[in-house]
C-alpha cells in the first residue's frame, strides 16, 4: 500500500493511490549514541550502513556476569553521564577507536580504565555493578524523528518536550502535517541526502522517554500516558539502507 498524494506535501491516507513524492525538507541534526542509555554527541555528519548508523550503541551496560542489560528505563541516572568518540584530525565525526566516557561533573574516562565500572554503578544506582561490553548496535535501523511531529506534542500538552527524550538519530524539518509519518506504508523509500533509505515501521516507545533525558531522575508520567493513548505508543520512524551511505547537516530529505 502507498499513501495518496492530495496535494504537495500532504498525505490522505495508506489505501490505494500511486505512490510519489509527497513530502521534502530536510536535516537539521544528526545524533549518535556510543553507550545504549548514555547521552550521546551531535554531528554535522555520520556514515550509515547495513548494520547502521556508524558507532551507534556500540556497547552497553549489563549486570555482571549476565546478558542482563542495565539500561535508561530502570536506571534513569544513566543519562546524566555522556559517551563521546574522540575528534579526528581529518574527520571531526568519526566513529574510529573506542568512545570517552564523560561523568556528570565532567571527569572523563577511557572505555578501558579500570575504575570506570564502579564509578557508572556508584553514581547510577547499580547495586549490583555493571560490565561495559559491546552489543549488537541497531539492527540495521536508524531512527527519524519529525520537528513538526515534535512540536504538535508539545502544543498537545502545552509545553516544550525535549528531542532528546527521543534519542533519535536525524531530526528532520519537512513540510508533512504532524505524525502524517506514521501513514506511510513500510517499505517507502525515503531519500536522505544523496541515499535511498527504506521505511522499517513505526518506531514504538517504551519508558525512556518519560524519563528526563538529563539524568536528573524525574518522570513525565503525562507524556507517557499521553503517548499511548494518543499516538498508539510510537514516536519516530525506524529506515534501513542496504549499503553504505553518507548523510550530512543540511542535506535534503524527501519521500
Amino acid at each position: 500500500m502507498s499513501p495518496k498524494l492530495t496535494r504537495p506535501g500532504r498525505l490522505q491516507n495508506v489505501r490505494g493511490g500511486t505512490f510519489g513524492s509527497v513530502f521534502a525538507g530536510e536535516i537539521r541534526q544528526l545524533w549518535r549514541y556510543p553507550v545504549k542509555g548514555l547521552r550521546g554527541e551531535s554531528l554535522r555528519s555520520a556514515v550509515v550502513e547495513s548494520d547502521g548508523l556508524a558507532g551507534d550503541r556500540r556497547f552497553g551496560l549489563f549486570e555482571p556476569g549476565t546478558d542482563k542489560a542495565v539500561w535508561g528505563g530502570s536506571h534513569p541516572k544513566m543519562m546524566a553521564w555522556e559517551a563521546a568518540h574522540p575528534a579526528q584530525c581529518s574527520n571531526a565525526d568519526s566513529a574510529a577507536g573506542d568512545p570517552v566516557f564523560y561523568e556528570p561533573g565532567g571527569a572523563a574516562w577511557g572505555l578501558d580504565e579500570p575504575g570506570l565500572p564502579a564509578r557508572l554503578a556508584e553514581t547510577i544506582g547499580a547495586d549490583k555493578g555493571v560490565e561495559i561490553r559491546k552489543t549488537d548496535g541497531r539492527g540495521g535501523r536508524m531512527l527519524v524523528v519529525f520537528e513538526a511531529s515534535l512540536r504538535r506534542l508539545a502544543e498537545q500538552l502545552g509545553r516544550e518536550i525535549e528531542t532528546a527524550r527521543f534519542r533519535p538519530n536525524v531530526v528532520v524539518a519537512a513540510d508533512l502535517e504532524p505524525f502524517a509519518e506514521y501513514r506511510i506504508a513500510p517499505g517507502t523509500t525515503i531519500r536522505l541526502g544523496d541515499n535511498d533509505f527504506t521505511l522499517h515501521k513505526p518506531c514504538e516507545r517504551c519508558v525512556l522517554p518519560s524519563w528526563s533525558p538529563d539524568g536528573s531522575n524525574e518522570r513525565d508520567m503525562e507524556l507517557h500516558r499521553h503517548i499511548i493513548k494518543e499516538l498508539d505508543n510510537h514516536f519516530g520512524i525506524y529506515v534501513t539502507t542496504a549499503g553504505r551511505a553518507v548523510v550530512k547537516v543540511g542535506d535534503p530529505v524527501s519521500g
